[in-house]
């Protein structure tokens, strides 16, 4: 009995830890401390003044002070607990779906074109990064499994190098706290092990860092890590503790003349770190560290690294809301992380897909007024920075009534998917930075949540059904659109899934680009699907991928589908998700967390089978 307690305890904590951890993470700014209308900022508002130090730890104390009423909570003398818990290959291979060519972003699964790397959970909830041979597929096999002791973020392969990036926390306890008597302090870590024997991976480097992972990216051999670690006043606000980067073991604790910040982050205390690190080499990562008032987007082109976060500011009755997002643009050359400028502009970011480098220019979709609860007016905008985010463009009040589901920059050309009863496509011309214009745009039943370019006149969308018309979304669709005449885009096709009264159906790739794939000869659409279906008298579950034709001139067809569970039990339904699928050669491989299957590309005959 006392175990059950201890345990039902333990997954209480654990609740309150990972809510208080979103919280953090998505780097949300609120403030609720105005008694009118609080100030809603209308044109960009660029801040490129030097990034500056504090000048002594009593200088960053009276920083932390001023954040906004809650935020820091100044918790009483405590007790600090300690830390708890695409090439080389023998034939054509698909890498992950990235956003920007050569920009390699994290995924639980990768390849080399010979082997899988795959993080995975099992039924107990451990996880783990399992090393099968994949190719050729009558060897498939697993070969060997890193045992981790907490979840997977997301991994690289590099050669090889394998880097496994872990979430984590070390726990706190804070007596006489305002908010609660405990608290806990995220950490990020990146373990690059040896796989030249995937047989034996062997652990080479340990970098570890204080700090909820907002996100990294790989180019060439050089990782870059994007952490944010919430810093608090503790012994009644006299002590505050700061973040550390320990690498192999030798820790580096950050000082107050390490920490950067400038104008708009008065009053802050997400203290973001932007980390450089070659996975080929030894020593400590490059850093660059700076306050920001919370950081939860990610875009990095060739040369820089821009990061995001968005502020809503309300009076007590949120009768009136103010949205903002704020840009930070950190430069990534050979000399490491180097801060360069920060922006805020009107509105919020959906996702990375918000944002676009072209010839060093920024291009940022933004909704406006999406949070309001009494119905305020929404709308679309782009606006366009030169180098030094001096505002260049802008394009606002589309969409009147409606708000962005999906965005997509394409050389000269812009996309915005925006919804509220009907999914407008909209055609931008961004070919000049200072007028972009709407060319034409098209309304049809549905959303699409992602677009992704097929060739140079189409465009696939993946997102969800509107089936009766009513705004009502459930199930799949995938749309192929015909963007030749920008003045008259046209959905030339589109195929739904589960959308019948007795089903329904969902896909990852709807909301991580990750998980979609786009196989370029044959054509092919790869995405994961789960549907649940009840017939007024039993249950069942699929689990598995569909595969799509996509053809230009016949449009899309359902070639078949892979299935890695069809059953009326459902207990242990998420195990066999699939979460990602990739090729090799000729064949199609899907990962789920308890199961591989490669099969014939052209057939959809299976003929590999890996269980984890």
């Amino acid at each position: 009995m006392a175990g059950g307690t201890s345990s039902r305890v333990k997954v209480a904590a654990l609740i309150v830890v990972l809510a208080f951890a979103g919280l953090a993470a998505v780097g949300v700014y609120i403030g609720l401390s105005h008694v009118g209308v609080p100030r809603q900022l209308t044109i960009p508002e660029q801040d490129c003044g030097l990034l500056q130090s504090f000048t002594s730890l009593d200088d960053m104390r009276a920083h932390l002070k001023e954040s906004p009423r809650g935020w820091p909570w100044i918790y009483q003398s405590g007790l600090i607990m300690g830390p708890g818990a695409a090439a080389g290959g023998p034939v054509p291979y698909s890498g992950t779906n990235n956003q920007v060519a050569g920009v390699d972003e994290p995924d639980i699964v990768k390849t080399d074109g010979t082997f899988l790397y795959t993080a995975t959970v099992d039924a107990s909830g451990s996880w783990s990064v399992s090393i099968v041979r994949a190719y050729p597929p009558g060897s498939a096999a697993l070969v060997s499994r890193i045992p981790v002791d907490s979840w997977v973020q997301g991994l690289f392969i590099d050669g090889t190098r394998l880097a496994v990036i872990l979430g984590g926390y070390d726990a706190r306890v804070l007596s006489g706290g305002a908010m609660m008597p405990w608290s806990y302090r995220p950490l990020t870590r990146m373990l690059v092990y040896d796989v030249s024997d995937p047989v034996s991976p062997a652990l080479a480097r340990n970098i570890t860092v204080s700090g909820s992972y907002v996100g990294g990216r790989l180019i060439g051999d050089v990782a870059t890590l994007v952490v944010q670690d919430y810093l608090y006043l503790i012994e009644n606000g006299t002590a505050v503790v700061l973040p550390t980067i320990t690498t192999d073991g030798v820790p580096r604790d950050l000082t107050y003349a390490d920490i950067g910040y400038f104008a708009d982050s008065a009053g802050s205390n997400a203290d973001t770190i932007v980390l450089s690190m070659d996975l080929t080499k030894a020593g400590p990562p490059a850093f660059e560290s700076f306050f920001t008032r919370g950081v939860f987007q990610m875009y990095m082109s060739a040369a820089n690294l821009y990061v995001a976060g968005v502020e809503w500011d309300a009076n007590w009755l949120r009768t009136a809301v103010a949205e903002t997002t704020t840009v930070h643009k950190v430069s990534v050359g050979n000399a490491g992380p180097h801060y360069v400028c920060s922006v805020r502009v009107p509105g919020s970011v959906l996702n990375q897909f918000s944002m676009d480098e072209s010839a060093g220019d920024l291009r940022v979709a933004t909704t406006l007024g999406q949070w309001s609860e009494n119905g305020q007016a929404t709308s679309a905008a782009v606006f366009v920075f030169d180098p030094v985010l001096n505002p260049l463009g802008s394009l606002t009040g589309m969409a009147p009534g409606e708000r962005i589901f999906s965005a997509r920059f394409l050389g000269e050309r812009a996309y915005l998917v925006t919804f509220r009863r009907v999914d407008p496509l909209f055609v931008l011309d961004v070919s000049d930075p200072r007028a972009p214009k709407v060319l034409g745009f098209l309304k049809m039943p549905g959303v699409s949540d992602y677009l992704h370019p097929f060739d140079a006149t189409h465009i696939l969308g993946l997102g969800q059904a509107d089936p009766e018309g009513s705004g009502r979304l459930r199930g799949i669709k995938l749309s192929l659109f015909d963007v030749a005449d920008v003045d008259h885009p046209a959905e030339v096709a589109s195929v739904t899934i589960g959308t019948a009264t007795n089903e329904s159906a969902w896909s990852e790739a709807t909301y991580d680009h990750r998980a979609f794939l786009l196989v370029p000869d044959p054509s092919l659409v790869v995405i994961p699907a789960s549907i649940y279906r009840y017939d007024g008298s039993s249950s069942s579950w699929w689990q598995g991928a569909y595969v799509f034709d996509v053809n230009v001139t016949s449009g899309l067809r359902i070639r078949g589908t892979i299935a890695h569970m069809d059953s009326s039990d459902g207990m242990s339904w998420w195990l066999n998700q699939v979460r990602r699928s990739l090729y090799i050669g000729d064949f199609l491989y899907t990962v789920s967390d308890s199961l591989i299957l490669g099969n014939r590309i052209d057939t959809l005959a299976e003929g590999a089978r890996a269980p984890l």
